[in-house]
């Protein structure tokens, strides 16, 4: 059995975070990358903070957040900030000059190595690789989850399916789609990402199996690293699984209006689209003085 450092865990957790990113700008329509030293800078273009923001996983200065901050900021879409946990007291000023509030909750960052066989899914559960000419399933749970339909095939467009460093997975309960993954791959790791479930089919190891699938990907690419960031409804299940969280992100957020309607939360993951408000999104602050 491999072994790996501390410090390459780290490593690798932060080099696919910034990779998956890359990947999404990649098959966004209106997609950009900016890179200010060590601050990764990025845009979709989809009006959710989720999908625009700053991500600093590597020693960086406040001028250079500043600098990449504004760019995000000029293109007028809504945004998010990630610092790792590290790096957050040097630089939470930034953020916060711009209107963004601190999230209560830091976000784990995980790694499970080495990477086991999975186990076979719970009764009913069944989980199915999605090609381009099946991109409806993956479109259907998107919409039934809260996301309007010409967004779902926008992030679900066919040149995702047909990257070959991307699978897509979709979930069915008793043969109802009811849930999504996806695996994105990197130099350095594989990473689970979109791992979403319908609320009324939750519970029943549908979360679990979406899981499970986007790992098997990694490990038939060879990887002995799977990397995945989780939300903290899913923390219990991703370590049950044997995940280890490596590193913390702190977050940055704008604040919802009190009126805005929330679709569910998803189970884990980034990229998820419903875990972010669907066309609730606070209005860009101004760049500060």
């Amino acid at each position: 059995m491999s072994t790996i450092s501390a410090s390459k865990l780290l490593s690798v957790a932060n080099e696919n975070f910034v990779a998956s990113y890359r990947k999404l700008v990649e098959h966004s329509p209106e997609g950009e990358v900016n890179q200010v030293g060590g601050v990764f800078a990025f845009v979709t273009g989809f009006p959710f903070a989720l999908f625009n923001g700053c991500v600093v996983v590597e020693r960086a200065a406040p001028p250079e957040l500043e600098e990449a901050l504004a760019w995000v900021t000029a293109h007028g879409v809504p945004h998010r900030v990630w610092l790792a946990e590290q790096a957050a007291q040097k630089l939470e000023a930034v953020p916060t000059a711009y209107g963004l509030g601190r999230d209560p909750a830091s976000f784990p960052g995980m790694v499970l190595h080495p990477v086991p066989e999975p186990p076979p899914p719970a009764v009913g559960v069944t989980v199915e690789s999605v090609d381009a000419q099946d991109l409806g399933s993956l479109h259907h749970v998107a919409v039934e989850s809260g996301l309007a339909p010409e967004l779902a095939s926008q992030m679900y467009p066919p040149s995702l399916a047909t990257d070959g460093d991307v699978c897509l997975f979709v979930g069915r309960l008793d043969a109802r789609p009811v849930a999504s993954s996806l695996a994105i791959r990197s130099r350095e790791a594989s990473g689970v990402y979109a791992v979403g479930t319908l609320a009324d089919a939750r519970r029943r190891g549908v979360g679990t199996a979406m899981t499970w699938a986007a790992v098997d990907a990694g490990r038939a690419w060879g990887y002995d690293s799977i990397v995945l960031q989780s939300s903290e409804m899913a923390l219990p299940m991703y370590e049950a699984m044997g995940f280890r969280t490596i590193v913390r992100y702190v977050t940055f957020s704008q604040p919802a209006p009190d009126h805005a309607k929330f679709a569910q939360p998803q189970e884990g993951g980034e990229f998820a689209p419903t875990a972010s408000p669907i066309g609730h999104e606070t209005p860009v602050p101004p760049r500060p003085q």
